[in-house]
């Protein structure tokens, strides 16, 4: 049975692994880049995909990310491709984090929001994501197994007078001792469907991100 791999955190230096699975820049490239869910078999191996829009993508040989680590499981990822004349060629895959939504009240530490930078947000065409578009600063850490966390955390949850909803959401980040040389790039993908409430048609979500140039808060409509 098919089922979704949801992060519940994740280390940068796994979730910035990049597989190659042959070369596609070449001068007659037709590369086009699309976040999926991806299948994977019975052996680990990436043999299908569905984009955001709906297009189901299949090819003959499959090929297995290190990060796909379980058999028979879909996982949230950004498929760089080729296609032409309707075959396709993938040339890389990235994983995407899912990070699950947990409340505040649910976090018994400190809440860290440490900066980010920020490049994009934006609603999957199905309706079914918030994706995010980030960069970590990071380096080599002088600390035994220090690696940064993400996650998400639900702030507050507003019912409003005609029955919708405003969900604020803010975007959980510990450097954990980790360097700030050099950046990298992570994308996050929040699905509607695991928020802490039920979300309908004209209930509001926004995303506060605390980044080097202060704090930016994106808002959508379900």
């Amino acid at each position: 049975m098919r089922k979704v791999f949801l992060f519940l955190s994740i280390c940068l230096f796994l979730s910035c692994t990049t597989e190659e699975y042959e070369s596609g820049d070449g001068e007659m490239s037709y590369l086009r880049a699309d976040f999926v869910m991806a299948y994977a078999g019975a052996d680990k191996s990436i043999v299908s995909a569905v984009t955001d829009e709906g297009e189901q993508l299949t090819w003959s040989k499959g090929f297995a990310p290190k990060w796909a680590e379980r058999a028979d499981t879909t996982y949230r990822a950004l498929l760089y491709y080729n296609k032409v004349e309707g075959k396709v060629d993938p040339v890389s895959i990235v994983s995407v984090s899912v990070p699950r939504v947990r409340k505040m009240s649910e976090v018994k530490d400190k809440v860290y929001t440490d900066p980010v930078v920020f490049e994009s947000a934006w609603k999957s065409a199905n309706n079914s994501f918030i994706n995010l578009g980030l960069q970590l600063k990071t380096g080599t850490p002088t600390v035994i197994d220090a690696k940064q966390v993400i996650g998400m955390l639900c702030d507050t949850i507003i019912q409003r007078e005609d029955g919708s909803k405003e969900v604020a959401l803010r975007l959980y980040h510990h450097q954990n001792n980790v360097p700030e040389y050099y950046s990298a790039n992570l994308y996050v993908s929040i699905p509607f469907d695991r928020l802490p409430c039920d979300i309908q048609n004209g209930d509001e979500v926004s995303i506060t991100i605390n980044t080097y140039k202060g704090e930016v808060k994106k808002e959508f409509s379900y």
